[in-house]
């Protein structure tokens, strides 16, 4: 018998959580699994957003209740909670992040709140720790099912920057706002990319649509304020519209990606056959 080949062979039990760290092209093909055609941890995530909801609820009627829900009311709670309620704005943020939540109103709302400048440093924060926090989940002991749960299209495609230029792959998807940050924090944590790598680009490179968000919030709530309507009606439209085009082009872009992807399949295959 080759020693070699035995000791190659690993032992059962042997091998830890961190060095099963995934990579794309290593979770292109995973086993079927009964647990595979449903969400990761579908019936938590149910549970936490019914909470979450349930706590948001309550707390916007107790607002409502006392009249702090307008504009001016929440200006003036800002002001009477100079250092609670950055706290619970980055706070939320992070959660909102982590559980896969829509963040862009938060953002908007920074920029009401704080201004832009202020608001983008508040909204990249809660921006950078809720992604953090997703990225380690994803990469400890209970995210390694989420290789089975989520489509790694995505990452199949980056592969080839993983390893080389991985600030770059952080960049694209940071910096393109058609892309779910939410995904693709879990998904990044599925690979082998250092934590450091992913925190700093991470930073880095949010804060540019970070501020410009904020600015639009410090604009809306400019106009707001002023009783300029008509305005902002049209700045709303505008920014609809530029969302609906990033939606299209995606979605047009997945489409010619998938043909293309189902072509090269079709002539590997071909190429395969024995002649």
């Amino acid at each position: 018998m080759d020693n070699r080949a035995t000791r190659s062979r690993p032992k059962p039990g042997s091998r830890t959580v961190h060095s099963q760290i995934l990579k794309p092209w290593d979770m292109m093909n995973p086993k079927p699994s009964p647990a595979a055609s449903r969400p990761p941890f579908a019936k938590a995530r149910q549970v936490a957003l019914v909470l979450l909801f349930i706590i948001f609820a309550s707390l916007a009627w107790r607002l409502w209740d006392q009249n702090l829900l307008n504009s001016e009311g929440v200006l003036l709670a800002v002001r009477e909670h100079p250092l609670l309620a950055p706290v619970a704005f980055i706070g939320i943020y992070a959660l909102a992040m982590l559980f896969m939540l829509p963040t862009m109103p938060l953002n908007i709302g920074a920029g009401f709140l704080w201004g832009t400048a202020v608001g983008g440093a508040f909204s990249l924060l809660g921006s950078s720790l809720g992604a953090t926090l997703a990225f380690s989940f994803a990469r400890s002991a209970f995210g390694q099912p989420f290789a089975r749960g989520f489509n790694l299209s995505l990452l199949s495609r980056l592969g080839a920057n993983m390893e080389k230029t991985p600030w770059k792959v952080i960049a694209f998807v940071r910096l393109n706002p058609a892309v779910p940050s939410g995904v693709v924090n879990f998904l990044l944590g599925l690979t082998s990319m250092p934590l450091r790598t992913y925190v700093w680009g991470t930073i880095l490179f949010s804060a540019p649509l970070c501020l410009v968000f904020s600015h639009l919030g410090q604009l809306t709530g400019g106009f707001m304020l002023s009783g300029d309507t008509g305005r902002l009606v049209r700045i709303v439209a505008i920014c609809l519209g530029v969302a609906l085009f990033l939606y299209a082009g995606r979605h047009m872009l997945s489409r010619r990606q998938g043909a293309v992807q189902q072509s090269a399949n079709t002539n590997t295959k071909d190429t395969e056959q024995p002649r």
